[in-house]
């Protein structure tokens, strides 16, 4: 055969089957424009000058490996969808005299022809709104602007690779498709009807019971570094139950319908739910595909977007005031009290130097231990590490002593402790009795109380687990008793935390370079490797938040942008291939009788059933993870269930208009197949 006939009968090919391939360039096309975009801000120099802007990059280069293996799993699919269209065209080659070699150089060069049009039209859409990505991350994160234009050649060269690589390998999976297929087989590939699931009611019962757990998990982790051990593996027992459910369920669905004769015996709903019954395993699997894809949207957009707006009340809870000064060390010595009484010192000096005034300012300083609290004992022989998977990490606690002078102090109240008494105050769901013990040694508990009606500050901004506080008359004495305790390396247990803020009357400018000078002086003042110190000024640290925050969203923007593409097509190609399937069912329902407008009516039963499955079960799993997004956020700092709700909200009824008006447009292309 001439070398140029394969190249004319793929370009053929794909002219004839615009209406399946159209879709999928556009898919590639921006696929690949994303990628360069993400590679582009995640790994050239483009950000490197700009200030606050290094741990928005590391999120990038993060979704760079997400677009990555995320591209080659959707082109896989989609591509899989288009070769089976395909099936029947190549079984007429063959039958004409062509063999698997000929077929297979057909199938190159339509590969070939998608490469060129991904790349080229990728690269170009890519390096074209490339600009306005990079402007709108620098919005994101309050960035200095640079209108200057950029091209990045490496960027360029890996997303050629990577997506070069991806078409290979989509290429050999196509040929196994055609080489292992008969003749006979290809010839009649869209006739080959599918079978439901045998044994629905197990498998159903089985994804209930995996889905039910994945929700279990999600509802019961109470603290976040629970719940950031637990996350993946509730995402996948959710995912994992969802296909199973979905594809028994769907079956058990037209099986109901069927029974019921007073729905299934009419002229909108028998020909809809035969047809859904008919394919019913390939329906639960892509309507499942289409949950877990709104899924991943709602959960991405609801937390990234919860994040960012509320970044200002989480910088505030990291830093309550202007100037924020830290310092801790591990191990009992009688000496903390005077060093730090030094460092105020020093501290104010400099401060009053500077020409600042000291306003509303908080100090204290405690002990702490951490521990597993089980039956009103806090134990400090558990390692957390060595038994990683049994442990419940719920019960991680961490005990901080303060002494009562403190207490009153930072919370206002006139409290007296008798003698060889505590008083004991809680974050998180503990439960105290009378009696309390810490290691081995035993307090009394007077009085106990919720933080949240007492206000005690936790040294560690974020807190992952349980906290207890413990006020108690002479610190030093109960301190003194943990002294000689040590963890499984051998370091001593005991940490003691000193806390120094205050606000001042300077400007933001001002305000960052007093907090540079101060903790200058700590790291000189404390020069002794054992401490860890610090000064901040909120104002210095305020880039970093948005930065973090506002990459997150970007990111999430990007991802969310895929996969609802991602979730468009698989809905489109789902329409246009059952509308081909059932275009000759249509056709002879035609012949006996049935009106278009019966038709019409037969498909908006059809489609209003199968497209309200997804967006009902991405809710409920929406609803049922933002308990654990909770927890996760709370490792950003983020404290406002709320918020994260509205946001969730907000995201659902957005998303459910999109969803709206893909389920109009992939309804009038299936009406049309099939009219």
């Amino acid at each position: 055969m001439k070398a140029g006939l394969y190249p004319k009968i793929a370009a053929d090919g794909i002219r004839k089957n615009g209406r399946l391939y159209i879709p999928y360039y556009v898919t590639s096309i921006l696929m690949v424009a994303l990628f360069y975009i993400m590679h582009l801000l995640g790994f050239s120099d483009l950000l490197r000058n700009f200030e606050g802007a290094t741990t928005a990059r590391e999120f990038l280069r993060f979704g760079t490996y997400i677009m990555a293996v995320f591209g080659t799993i959707f082109l896989f699919y989609t591509q899989s969808t288009l070769v089976k269209g395909r099936l029947k065209e190549f079984g007429l080659y063959s039958v004409l005299g062509m063999n698997r070699r000929n077929l297979g150089r057909i199938i190159f060069f339509e590969t070939l022809i998608s490469w060129l049009i991904a790349m080229a039209g990728g690269l170009v859409v890519g390096i074209g709104l490339s600009k306005i990505a990079e402007l709108g991350f620098s919005k994101l994160i309050a960035a200095e602007v640079n209108y200057r234009f950029n091209l990045s050649v490496s960027s360029i060269a890996v997303t050629v690779i990577v997506y070069s690589l991806i078409f290979f390998l989509i290429f050999l999976n196509a040929v196994r498709r055609v080489r292992f297929a008969s003749t006979i087989n290809l010839i009649h590939a869209d006739k080959a009807g599918e079978k439901p699931p045998k044994a629905n009611w197990v498998i159903g019962i089985l994804g209930f019971l995996i889905l039910a757990s994945g929700y279990y998990i999600a509802i019961r982790i109470q603290q976040p570094l629970s719940a950031l051990i637990w996350f993946f593996i509730a995402v996948i027992l959710t995912i994992i139950g969802t296909y199973l459910v979905l594809i028994a369920g769907s079956v058990m669905l037209c099986r109901i319908l069927q029974k019921n004769r007073k729905y299934y015996y009419k002229t909108n709903h028998f020909v809809s739910v035969s047809s859904m019954a008919y394919r019913m395993k390939r329906n639960g699997a892509s309507l499942a595909s289409i949950c877990i894809l709104l899924t991943m949207i709602l959960v991405m957009i609801s937390s990234s977007s919860a994040l960012y707006i509320n970044r200002e009340e989480t910088l505030q809870n990291h830093y309550p005031r202007q100037i924020n000064a830290y310092a801790s060390k591990y191990g009992y010595d009688k000496e903390y009290v005077k060093t730090f009484g030094r460092v105020k010192t020093g501290i104010d000096e400099i401060t009053k130097e500077y020409g600042a005034a000291i306003k509303n300012e908080t100090i204290f300083f405690n002990y702490c231990l951490t521990g597993y609290y089980e039956n009103g004992c806090l134990k400090l022989d558990v390692n957390p590490l060595e038994n990683f998977t049994t442990i419940d990490y719920d019960k991680v606690v961490q005990a901080y002593f303060f002494n009562l002078e403190t207490y009153n102090r930072l919370t206002g109240k006139n409290e007296v402790l008798p003698e060889g008494k505590v008083l004991a105050v809680t974050d998180g769901k503990i439960s105290l009795g009378s009696d309390l013990q810490i290691g081995k040694e035993e307090f009394s508990v007077v009085k106990s109380g919720d933080n949240s009606k007492h206000g005690l500050r936790n040294p560690v901004a974020t807190s992952v687990v349980s906290t207890i506080y413990v006020i108690v008359e002479d610190l030093d004495k109960v301190a003194s008793l943990y002294a000689d305790y040590k963890d499984p390396t051998g370091s001593p247990m005991l940490a003691w935390y000193w806390i120094y803020d205050f606000d001042t009357d300077l400007d933001k400018e001002r305000q960052i370079e007093l907090g540079k000078k101060l903790n200058k002086f700590m790291h000189e003042e404390l020069s002794d490797d054992r401490f860890i110190n610090y000064c901040d000024s909120r104002e210095d640290q305020r880039n970093d938040f948005i930065e973090t925050f506002g990459g997150l969203f970007f990111l999430g923007i990007l991802l969310s942008i895929i996969f609802l593409v991602s979730c468009v097509l698989i809905i489109y190609y789902k329409q246009i291939s059952e509308g081909f399937e059932d275009q000759s069912r249509f056709g002879i329902m035609q012949k006996v009788g049935m009106t278009k407008e019966n038709i019409k009516k037969s498909i908006n039963s059809q489609m209003f059933t199968v497209f309200l499955i997804p967006i009902v079960v991405a809710c409920m799993h929406l609803a049922a993870v933002l308990p654990i997004i909770h927890k996760l956020l709370l490792l950003f700092g983020h404290d406002n269930m709320p918020l994260l709700i509205n946001c969730a909200v907000v995201c659902v009824l957005i998303c459910g208009v999109f969803y709206a008006a893909i389920y109009k447009l992939t309804s009038n292309a299936y009406y049309k197949i099939v009219s």
